[in-house]
């Protein structure tokens, strides 16, 4: 019989803040191990990204401290970052929240813009050795263009992932890539780089119980929010200095019982997060309420606020992304982060007037105002009405709704003419508005997300007042007239 080592690989993608399912995960993750290596048997836990979501108290009162915590707490040994470890947090705290983590954060394709080098907290690849097994773990994340306005340098992850295979292929036997990058991505690479033995891939949030080969290469992926703990079985042939065989397969965290230390951890951490963001911000006058399908004077405050933080002439946003009322009485900014939890963010963009008619007409469209969306940061469920600031707009709904006329700044609209409008930087992700993104001029306002914006003009009485005023008129067929040309 054949000499071999097994190697175990236990991975999670995309938890997203979801912390009841981590003392699952943790109690999966703490007795596999215990099984296997009391059979001689050799083990690697590793984390693929946005295990961090700062909708979650937690995570946002600690800028993802409590999750470099949790990992600690359950053993993880590598990660790499997702987008939401990497652009929503400023860079200081990114640079920060790895400080006490006591595994190693792999991440190749990311470069501090002032050095020109890797961040401090993490390191470009690393090797794994089990005696003579030399096991070499790469990283990368998607690479977004938002990363370069946060002081960060983004590199093409392809190119990198050759390089590295190529100057490790005598310092490793098995090369494993920790993939941030989507499974559309991940197949890309699998067929192009020859030498990658498994991806263990995120962000797409693919369920693929039994992985999927590609070329040599295995590719694994878990779903999201910690349902399942993906286990990629790995048997390596010593003489013939190859791997005998590797399976993929999916534990169902929910099967696991808690791990009751980890849970204690997490009720003190939620009562901190709460202590701290439940200070009061502001005291609001009047009640200002959600609905996705109409105007709302919430709606039009975020409009407003967004406006005001870019310094544009227009604002627009949808409704969709306000998730829950907020009262009269006491705000604190707890209350803020239910209701706009998104890691979304203020831009603007430059527009003429003919591609600004040709938004607003779309956007009230019935089929836009009740899309579903998902992705791009949005945590809500569907489009919802446009708010907006800046305008006044009359239009007609019978049959398919169509705009009469518009007002910017209490002026007739100018086709010809460009305007500066603020709006949501989801749109520029999404292309949903195919006009907006024809734009001149897109500038993106980081690191602060909508609820920080709403955070900073709440105390306005003014502006808060001047969203009750309505910016959409709706009129009747008989007493429309013409549509505007």
């Amino acid at each position: 019989m054949a000499d071999t080592w097994t190697l175990h690989l236990l991975h999670t993608n995309d938890l997203h803040s979801h912390f009841e399912k981590m003392p699952q995960i943790a109690t999966c993750l703490k007795t596999s191990r215990q099984l296997w290596e009391a059979q001689q048997e050799h083990v690697l836990t590793v984390d693929i990204g946005d295990h961090m979501d700062r909708m979650d108290v937690r995570s946002e009162a600690s800028f993802g401290k409590a999750n470099v915590q949790v990992m600690n707490r359950c053993g993880y040994q590598y990660a790499t970052i997702g987008n939401n470890e990497g652009i929503t947090l400023p860079k200081e705290k990114l640079d920060e929240m790895y400080e006490q983590a006591d595994f190693t954060v792999i991440i190749g394709n990311l470069l501090d813009k002032a050095s020109s080098a890797p961040p401090q907290w993490a390191v470009p690849y690393a090797i794994h050795t089990f005696g003579e097994l030399r096991v070499a773990l790469l990283g990368m994340t998607i690479p977004f263009s938002t990363y370069q306005s946060l002081g960060w340098e983004i590199l093409d992850p392809l190119p990198l992932i050759r390089e590295q295979v190529a100057a490790l292929r005598s310092s490793a036997d098995i090369f494993i890539l920790l993939s941030h990058l989507g499974y559309q991505t991940d197949c890309r690479i699998a067929a192009e780089v020859e030498g990658l033995d498994v991806i263990l891939g995120g962000h797409t949030h693919h369920t693929l119980p039994h992985g999927e080969r590609v070329g040599n290469t295995l590719i694994a992926q878990t779903g999201r929010f910690g349902e399942h703990v993906g286990h990629i079985r790995l048997v390596w042939d010593r003489d013939g200095k190859q791997i005998a065989d590797v399976s993929a397969e999916l534990f169902d965290t929910a099967s696991y019982a808690p791990d009751e230390a980890l849970r204690d951890f997490l009720q003190k951490e939620k009562a901190a997060a709460d202590a701290s963001l439940f200070q009061p911000i502001a005291e609001l006058e009047q009640d200002l309420h959600v609905n996705w399908t109409e105007e709302t004077p919430f709606g039009s405050f975020l409009a407003a606020s967004i406006r005001r933080w870019t310094k544009a002439e227009v604002g627009i946003a949808n409704g969709g992304l306000l998730l829950s009322d907020l009262h009269q009485g006491r705000l604190t900014f707890a209350q803020l982060l239910e209701s706009v939890p998104h890691p979304i963010n203020a831009c603007a963009v430059t527009l003429t007037g003919e591609q600004l008619a040709s938004v607003l007409e779309q956007a009230i469209q019935p089929q836009i105002v009740h899309r579903e969306l998902r992705g791009c940061g949005f945590r809500g469920k569907i489009e919802g009405w446009m708010a907006v600031d800046g305008l006044r707009i009359r239009y007609e709904e019978s049959g398919q709704p169509h705009i009469l006329a518009i007002e910017v700044n209490g002026q007739p609209l100018i086709r010809e003419r460009e305007y500066r409008v603020g709006t949501v930087d989801m749109f520029m992700y999404n292309r949903l508005f195919p006009d907006l993104l024809q734009g001149r001029e897109i500038e993106f306002f980081h690191p602060e997300m909508l609820r920080e914006v709403i955070a900073s003009t709440i105390t306005d009485r003014t502006l808060v007042q001047s969203a009750f005023l309505p910016r959409w008129e709706k009129v009747s067929p008989e007493s429309s007239g013409h549509a505007i040309e």
